[in-house]
């Protein structure tokens, strides 16, 4: 099977990102990590993921995902086709829904199981491919199209007095 998509991974744990270090590069084309989300903005504009797996809590003292909620509100300002998996060990209903209603592409639970995170992620990598894949189709058939009305009008001026 043939690596596709460009993983962001935003996670203060070391061994979350260590374990994804190894997990993640044997299925996607492309992965980073970040230890803060602090940069998240700045590197999802240079490294341009096709999905973010973003951690909800990144001080050891609170875990209300109130943290992940606000990186995800400011991804999705910025960024709104962008594919956002929140991930969290301190899970519960009304957060997972509260951050689908903000825009999430999927909520995951640690410890996750690897066929899940693995398929979540490409099913948000291949949403994003198919995203792109329709703007670009959507441009060639809309620039195809002007050509044709055009047509018309081709070599018109050429050969007309001034």
């Amino acid at each position: 099977m043939k690596k596709q998509g460009k993983i962001l991974v935003v996670d203060d744990n070391a061994g979350i990102r260590s374990a994804l270090k190894i997990l993640l590069p044997m299925h996607f084309d492309k992965v980073e990590l970040l230890s803060s989300p602090v940069d998240i903005i700045s590197r999802v504009e240079s490294f341009k993921p096709d999905a973010v797996l973003l951690d909800m809590n990144f001080k050891s003292d609170i875990n209300s995902g109130n943290e992940g909620l606000y990186y995800l509100g400011e991804l999705k300002q910025r960024f709104p086709s962008l594919n956002v998996i929140l991930f969290t060990a301190y899970a519960d209903i009304q957060l997972a829904v509260e951050g689908m209603k903000r825009g999430a592409f999927d909520f995951i639970v640690k410890p996750w199981k690897n066929e899940q995170l693995i398929q979540t992620l490409s099913n948000a990598c291949g949403v994003q491919k198919g995203e792109e894949r329709g703007k670009k189709r959507r441009k060639r058939h809309v620039l195809g199209k002007r050509r044709e009305d055009d047509s018309h009008i081709e070599g018109c001026g050429k050969d007309s007095p001034d």
